[in-house]
């Protein structure tokens, strides 16, 4: 039981982790950092990146 908390607790702390930098990310853009930067800065995968940035424009 013990060991599930532990995983359950580093899953939550996985989550938002992704969470942070995504949001990081999309700061970022509106700073107008380039999709490399923003990779190299956040860790993210810059597919990801590019998936953000399709989202942020109109």
């Amino acid at each position: 039981m013990e060991a599930r908390l532990l995983d359950e607790r580093r899953e939550g702390i996985a989550e938002g982790e992704a969470n942070a930098n995504i949001a990081t990310a999309k700061r970022l853009f509106s700073m107008g950092l380039s999709v490399q930067d923003i990779a190299k800065a956040t860790s993210l995968p810059i597919e990801q990146v590019k998936a953000l940035q399709a989202e942020q424009q109109p």
